[in-house]
């Protein structure tokens, strides 16, 4: 079985974040590239963040950091039981136009899209072994053959394609494989954003739109309660499992 979704799109991950990055600075955001964040306090109504590149303060914070957001949570008296993954994504070299749509596997895990290069782009939600200590990961060529096998068997001259390279970067996952969005529980001043559970960048532009109603507003118009920080402790406040990580 299958499933059409004719007015469904694809885009670019990074030209449309770059896009977003470059009206964001036309507009006064700075951005600080390879910086770490060693310590954030909440001190004299100002947040104190300390990193590698020196400290800066703010009268609001956002956690946003992805893999390593359960770190600045835990900080905030907020532990979340966030594991880091590795989907990994294969790229082969250009191809003559076949496909337009963007295929989808449920039985068989794919994610599968040709762009306007010519390239095709072969995923599916396979997963390398990360250290988020050590910004690393490994893929997996096993389970990434395993993935080139169920592109053959639904277009048979994909066999004959050509993998150019692959990657896998490093993402924040869930127990229930939805976010955290919103207000902390114990800061009026802060909030989180994270653990999108490898759901794509899709998401990015209406959760930005949350957390500045959020921030500059107190308020939003969207029912984000099920996101809530708080939904994974239990009864007696102490978190429902412990933060843990993929390995081979």
């Amino acid at each position: 079985g299958g499933l059409i979704a004719r007015d469904d799109a694809a885009a670019d991950p990074y030209r449309t974040t770059l896009a977003f990055r470059r009206k964001a600075a036309s507009l006064g955001a700075r951005f600080l590239e390879g910086v770490r964040v060693l310590r954030t306090a909440h001190e004299n109504g100002q947040w104190r963040i300390e990193t590698d590149a020196g400290t800066y303060a703010a009268p609001q914070v956002l956690n946003c950091a992805g893999a390593w957001a359960d770190r600045i949570a835990a900080e905030w008296g907020e532990p979340v039981p966030l594991t880091a993954i590795s989907p990994m994504m294969l790229v082969t070299l250009r191809m003559d136009h076949f496909l337009d749509a963007v295929v989808l596997g449920t039985g068989r895990p794919l994610s599968f899209k040709q762009r306007a290069n010519g390239t095709v782009l072969i995923g599916g939600g396979r997963r390398a072994w990360v250290d988020r200590d050590a910004e690393w990961t490994e893929l997996d060529f096993r389970s990434l053959a395993e993935g080139a096998r169920t592109v053959c068997d639904l277009f048979p001259h994909m066999r004959h394609a050509i993998v150019n390279r692959g990657w896998a970067g490093i993402e924040a996952a869930m127990p229930d494989e939805i976010p955290v969005i919103g207000r902390s529980r114990r800061h009026d001043s802060a909030f989180h954003a994270f653990g999108f559970s490898a759901h794509g960048f899709e998401l990015g532009p209406i959760v930005g739109r949350i957390m500045a109603d959020l921030i500059t507003t107190g308020a939003t118009d969207l029912p984000i309660a099920p996101f809530a920080i708080d939904r994974f402790t239990g009864a007696t406040g102490a978190p429902a499992s412990t933060p843990k990580e993929q390995h081979p």
